[in-house]
C-alpha cells in the first residue's frame, strides 16, 4: 500500500488530477511492486523555473524535465515526487495524448525511480520501462504504446 499527499496548489482547476486517479495509480504501483510493507509518496507540482532549479541543483542539468524522486527514507520507504505540469502538457501535446495520461505516467515513473529503478543503462531501462508499461496497462492507459 502506497498513502500519497498530493499538491496540487499551482494548477487551475482542470488542470488537476482526480484524487480517486491518483489513488488508482498508487495501488497499481504497490501492487507491481509487490510491497510488504507500506509506504509513504508525497507529489507536488512546481513551476517551470522551480524544477529547472531543482534539477540543477540535483541532477546538474540546466534544463527544466518533466519529473524528478526524491527517496527521503530509506528504512521506511518514503519519497517525493515534484512533477512541472507545463513540461508534461508540451510532452503530451507532442505524442498526441491528454495531459492526464501523461501525468499518470510521469506519476508511475517516478515512484519506479523511488524504488531503485532507474533507466541510465541500456538494461535497467528494458526492466523499468516493462515495468512502468505493465502498470499502465493495468491502468488502461498506456500513451507511449
Amino acid at each position: 500500500m502506497i498513502t500519497y499527499e498530493l499538491n496540487q496548489s499551482p494548477l487551475r482547476g482542470g488542470q488537476r488530477l482526480p484524487r480517486a486517479r491518483v489513488a488508482h495509480t498508487m495501488t497499481a504501483c504497490a501492487r507491481a511492486l509487490k510491497l510488504k510493507r507500506p509506504a509513504q509518496v508525497s507529489i507536488a507540482f512546481v513551476s517551470p523555473r522551480r524544477m529547472r532549479a531543482l534539477n540543477r541543483a540535483w541532477r546538474g542539468k540546466d534544463a527544466v524535465t518533466d519529473v524528478l524522486s526524491f527517496s527521503l527514507d530509506e528504512g521506511t520507504i518514503k519519497g517525493e515526487i515534484v512533477l512541472c505540469y507545463e513540461q508534461a502538457a508540451r510532452q503530451a501535446a507532442q505524442i498526441g495524448h491528454s495531459v492526464r495520461d501523461e501525468l499518470l505516467l510521469l506519476i508511475v515513473h517516478g515512484v519506479l525511480h523511488l524504488w531503485g529503478y532507474d533507466h541510465e543503462r541500456q538494461a535497467d531501462t528494458k526492466k523499468m520501462f516493462t515495468l512502468q508499461e505493465r502498470v499502465l496497462r493495468s491502468l488502461k492507459s498506456n500513451p507511449h504504446l
